[in-house]
C-alpha cells in the first residue's frame, strides 16, 4: 500500500510540475509604430458616359463604385513584457543540467574572486542563475529562441485624419436602358464598361429610338443613375437610318442594298453602312455585281 501510495504521489507530483511553473521574465520592451484606421463613410455608384450627348451609333458608359474613406493615423506606443514560457516537460533534462552546472557555478565564483575579476563576475552570476533555474522544477532556462510577449500598456495618439476616394470598376453588372417605351439590357465588362447600341445592321441588336432621353438604371437596385439627352438632329438621323434599314429588310435586293448603304453614308453612319454591306453580300453573293454597278 505504501509503495502504491508513493507511486501515486510521484505521478501526481510529476503532473503538477508539468502543468505548473513560472515564466522567466527577460525584459520589458517598448515599440512605437504608426497605425492607420480606415472607415468607409460613403459609398455610391457613378455612371460616366463617354460623351455628354451621343453622336454615333454606339457610345460607351463606365460604371464605378466610389467610396469615400476616412483615414485616421495614430502613433501607437506598446509596452510589452518578454518572457520565456514555462514548459514542464523540459525539466526532464534541465533539472539534470542544473545539477551539473551547480558545481561549475560555485567554482566559477571562487575563481572570479581569486583572479580579482579577471574571470568576470558577470559570467559567474550567469552560470549560477542557469544552475538554480535548472534545479528549480518550477522554472525553465531563460532563452531568447522561444519567447512570448505579454502586452502591459497600449497608448494611441492621433496624429492625422483625412478623407480619400477609391474608385472601383463594377464588372458583370446589368444595366437597363429605357428610351421611352423601349427597354433593353447591356452588361459591363471587366473594366466596368458597357457599349450602348443605338443603331445596328444586325436586326437582333437594332433599337428603335424615338425618345429624346436615355434613362440608365442599375438592375441590381432598379435605381436610375444617369439620364443622357439626345439632340433632335441626331434623333432624326437615327430615325431615318432605322427606317432605311427596315425598308431594305422588308424586301432584300441588290438595288435596295445599294440605296440603303448610300443613305446610311449620307447620314454619317459609315460604320453601319459597311457592316450591312459586308453582311448582305456574304449572305447574297448574287447581289454583288448589280450592287457594285450602282456605285460606278
Amino acid at each position: 500500500m505504501k509503495l502504491r501510495h508513493l507511486i501515486t504521489s510521484g505521478m501526481a507530483t510529476a503532473v503538477l510540475l508539468f502543468f505548473s511553473g513560472c515564466a522567466n521574465h527577460l525584459e520589458d520592451i517598448t515599440k512605437e509604430i504608426p497605425e492607420n484606421m480606415r472607415e468607409v463613410v460613403e459609398r455610391q455608384y457613378i455612371l460616366t458616359p463617354e460623351e455628354d450627348t451621343p453622336k454615333s451609333s454606339t457610345f460607351k458608359v463606365t460604371l464605378e463604385q466610389v467610396e469615400n474613406i476616412r483615414v485616421t493615423t495614430y502613433q501607437v506606443r506598446k509596452v510589452s513584457a518578454v518572457y520565456t514560457p514555462y514548459e514542464g516537460w523540459r525539466e526532464s533534462y534541465e533539472f539534470l543540467a542544473g545539477l551539473g552546472l551547480f558545481p561549475v557555478a560555485v567554482f566559477s565564483n571562487v575563481f572570479s574572486v581569486f583572479t580579482f575579476g579577471i574571470f568576470p563576475f558577470s559570467w559567474s552570476n550567469e552560470l549560477t542563475k542557469y544552475a538554480f533555474d535548472g534545479m528549480n522544477p518550477f522554472m525553465n532556462f531563460e532563452t531568447h529562441s522561444r519567447t512570448q510577449e505579454i502586452p502591459l500598456n497600449v497608448e494611441r495618439t492621433q496624429i492625422d485624419s483625412y478623407t480619400e476616394s477609391k474608385r472601383t470598376p463594377l464588372k458583370d453588372e446589368m444595366l437597363v436602358i429605357r428610351a421611352g417605351d423601349d427597354v433593353w439590357r447591356v452588361k459591363t465588362n471587366q473594366r466596368g464598361e458597357a457599349n450602348i447600341v443605338l443603331l445596328s445592321a444586325d436586326p437582333e441588336n437594332a433599337q428603335r429610338i424615338d425618345s429624346r432621353y436615355l434613362d440608365i438604371y442599375l438592375e441590381r437596385d432598379n435605381q436610375k443613375y444617369k439620364t443622357i439627352p439626345i439632340s433632335r438632329r441626331f434623333l432624326s438621323r437615327l430615325t431615318q437610318a432605322n427606317e432605311t434599314i427596315l425598308r431594305y429588310r422588308a424586301a432584300p435586293n441588290a438595288g435596295g442594298l445599294a440605296e440603303c448603304v448610300k443613305k446610311l453614308e449620307s447620314l454619317s453612319f459609315e460604320d453601319i453602312a459597311l457592316q450591312l454591306e459586308e453582311r448582305e453580300l456574304k449572305a447574297h453573293p448574287d447581289f454583288r455585281r448589280e450592287f457594285e454597278q450602282a456605285f460606278e
